[in-house]
């Protein structure tokens, strides 16, 4: 067991080119930025192992073998963790910290409770192939599920004697404390012995990211299998899950992580679904990437272990978990409180994919009814996290009158605010506003009804190198918010290189689309109130002066429209050069 801490490790890969590691054991060759070579880990011709120095981790692209220092030498080598470290701090020329007595007690501990943990998944298992039991074994395959899969899982069966994993386990020489602590049994309230903490049902181990069992999952069995209550009353819970223990938090773990995570090295997808039999059911049908929370919603540490699960490959990557949900209400609202989870937590290069189930099925069901391709399609029709932030927004909503459409402007804000990383909660922000813009396009004189036949909106970019044009349009725009009205098209379609420029031409259009009839004057001012400052205004004003006098002549409305015109005109004949 590890007692060395992450800080030690980090500077130990730091003080050695993992090129040069590898380097040392089969031969590489430098490509660009990066370095290849067969994989020592299957039999390969062409190259297929890559080896990263600055992101210190070896990827293979045909077994999906991955890892870093330690990992490679481990698994080359077949070397425990402790005697790979001591080669390698020897070479970086660092002592390796020795443990305190306090240190060595905790992981001899937390050793004993991953024997005891493993010891009880092997007594379940036994259990279910008790010829005794082979009704439950009979329940399992008649969910068409395969020999393979059943061990490849570990399924099992706890027996309805409560005593029995109790024996077992203290003939193993445990004691009745640490089964106790790991949710194994429970105390009497009565005075007499403890006893099993699941009785009568199908066993599900939970592991951790290196397959060491932590927890355990349990369903009740049908009623045609229970044997009869002595409560007629009581119903027993569909499904039990193993309490939170010195092994197991609930909120940092999701079933099926360690297959999942070499699922997804294998370039697989991360699905998420809701239940251990969703899970097996798709990993059996080849989505061999599936998770599931553990009887919670997910958790915001949940979420980012399903990215870390996903491995860094291209710097425009976006690590995107397919989210599984039932096509119901229920199912929606799950769906809204994940999307609640993740925004606060979103930053570049991550982000979700929502997939919703057809009405009243489950994965499970849809797999053994309609088959591998049923399920496929559902998630290719998953939608991206900014879909679904606007789906949530509008769907089922009448924005017919102007007080519902200043509603959703506001909603716009809203539910962007939560996001912490600023560049992220811009961008989405800004790609909201222009769904906003694109939804709302036609006569306003008609209540802002949605034109359902328009085409969707091109911003057209002017080129960074002539921003005049743009400068122009905003400036005319800010001066006679009226033009607005006779030139919407053009102008929804129209945006700016310049940052800055296309910030204030984000708020600018925002405000006219929110507020007919809007003056001079109130645009200025409600711009202010946006933190527009007042200095851009007044630069814009001075360029139109020098540039587009005309602008605040007397009755020179005509002349005002065809610059307008033209300036739009220009702006996307550079765009479309550039």
């Amino acid at each position: 067991m590890s007692v060395i801490s992450k800080g030690f490790l980090d500077e130990l890969r730091s003080r050695l080119r993992l090129s040069d590691i590898i380097g040392g054991r089969i031969a590489v060759t430098r490509a660009g930025r990066e370095f290849k070579a067969c994989c020592p880990f299957h039999g390969e011709k062409t190259p297929s192992f890559t080896i990263n120095d600055e992101k210190e981790f070896y990827h293979c692209f045909g077994c999906g073998a991955h890892g870093d220092h330690i990992g490679f030498l481990m698994q080359h080598d077949s070397a425990p963790f402790m005697e790979v470290v001591e080669t390698l701090a020897a070479q970086a020329g660092m002592d390796v910290p020795k443990p305190t007595a306090q240190e060595r007690e905790k992981f001899d501990r937390q050793d004993q409770y991953f024997k005891i943990m493993d010891t009880a998944a092997k007594f379940f298992t036994a259990q279910l192939f008790e010829p005794k039991n082979k009704d439950v074994l009979d329940y399992l395959k008649g969910r068409d599920l395969t020999d393979e899969t059943i061990a490849a899982f570990r399924l099992g069966y706890a027996p309805d004697d409560g005593q029995a994993i109790r024996k077992i386990l203290k003939s193993k020489g445990y004691n009745d404390h640490d089964l106790v602590e790991l949710c194994l049994t429970k105390r009497s309230t009565r005075g007499t012995e403890d006893y099993g903490f699941f009785r009568d049902r199908v066993m599900f181990p939970v592991t951790d990211k290196k397959g060491r069992v932590i927890a355990f999952g349990g369903r009740v069995l049908p009623d045609h299998i229970r044997p009869p209550q002595a409560n007629s009353s009581y119903t027993p819970a569909k499904y039990m899950n193993s309490s939170e223990t010195p092994l197991f938090h609930k909120g940092r773990t999701v079933y099926n992580m360690s297959n999942a995570r070499q699922a997804s090295l294998n370039g697989e997808k991360i699905v998420v679904a809701e239940g251990y039999a969703d899970v097996i059911a798709l990993a059996q049908a080849g989505f061999n990437g599936s998770v599931a929370p553990l009887g919670t919603a997910l958790t915001e540490n949940q979420i980012e272990l399903l990215w870390n699960m996903i491995p860094s490959r291209e710097v425009d990557e976006i690590k995107e978990p397919y989210l599984c949900f039932d096509g119901d209400n229920a199912g929606q609202r799950a769906a809204i409180r994940a999307m609640e989870r993740i925004l606060p937590i979103l930053r570049p290069g991550v982000s979700a994919r929502f997939a919703f189930m057809p009405d009243g099925q489950d994965p499970d069901d849809l797999i053994r009814g309609q088959g591998v391709t049923a399920m496929q399609s559902v998630l290719d029709k998953a939608i991206p996290l900014h879909d679904m932030i606007w789906r949530n927004l509008t769907h089922g909503k009448d924005f017919t009158r102007p007080e519902s459409r200043a509603a959703l402007s506001h909603a716009i804000e809203s539910v962007t605010l939560p996001i912490a990383d600023r560049t992220i909660q811009n961008a989405y922000r800004q790609m909201l506003k222009d769904k906003f813009y694109a939804h709302f396009r036609g006569q306003k004189s008609n209540g802002y009804k949605k034109r359902n036949d328009s085409p969707k909106v091109q911003l057209i970019r002017p080129s960074a190198g002539n921003e005049l044009p743009a400068r122009l349009i905003l400036g005319m725009l800010i001066q006679s918010p009226n033009l607005f009205e006779s030139h919407e098209d053009g102008l929804m379609g129209f945006s700016c290189a310049n940052q800055s420029l296309d910030l204030l031409r984000q708020h600018v259009i925002s405000i006219l689309v929110d507020k007919q009839g809007i003056t001079h004057d109130e645009l200025k001012s409600a711009l202010h109130e946006e933190g527009i400052n007042g200095d851009m205004i007044a630069s814009l004003q001075r360029d139109m002066r020098i540039h587009a006098p005309y602008v605040f002549q007397e009755d020179a409305q005509s002349a005002v429209n065809e610059g307008l015109q033209e300036l739009l005109r220009r702006a996307c004949g550079d765009a479309r050069r550039a």
